[in-house]
């Protein structure tokens, strides 16, 4: 399969950012770079994919860009000459599967209880009982 070379030009880094994410969820393609352009802010996005996919992920990326005002340039280069791609641009491939291991964790013995008094753990007050306590500061339900 023929790789062939995209090009995003927009202005604003922020833009550049959001337009490579669209592109890379739109076609299967490379992200090969996001390059500051001289003067004005501008940003290029470089892709790198079979044709079919560089072409629909630059127009989904133009498109958005456009919306935002801020489109300046779009290409697709379909058989770029030799060195103009990086030499290992390789197809985006699925992330593969991560085994999950569970580790046996021993039980530990407790410390062993102090022989302090339980207390409230509210206001600290010994004579209150632990269970089902309300809080001093709640505020009561509306009926």
């Amino acid at each position: 399969m023929k790789q062939s070379l995209g090009l995003l030009e927009v202005s604003g880094l922020a833009l550049a950012i959001t337009c490579a994410d669209a592109m890379a969820k739109a076609a299967a393609i490379t992200l090969l770079a996001l390059e500051k352009t001289n003067g004005s802010g501008w940003m290029v996005v470089k892709i790198a994919g079979d044709v079919a996919s560089v072409q629909a992920a630059v127009m989904t990326g133009a498109e958005l860009a456009e919306r935002q005002q801020g489109l300046v340039a779009q290409k697709v280069i379909a058989r770029p000459g030799e060195g103009l791609l990086p030499a290992r641009v390789q197809a985006p491939s699925p992330a593969p599967d991560v085994a999950v291991t569970e580790e046996n964790t021993a039980l530990t013995d407790a410390p062993s209880h102090s022989t302090e008094r339980v207390t409230c753990n509210l206001c600290l007050d010994p004579t209150l009982p632990t269970t089902k306590r309300r809080s001093p500061l709640a505020v009561p339900a509306r009926r």
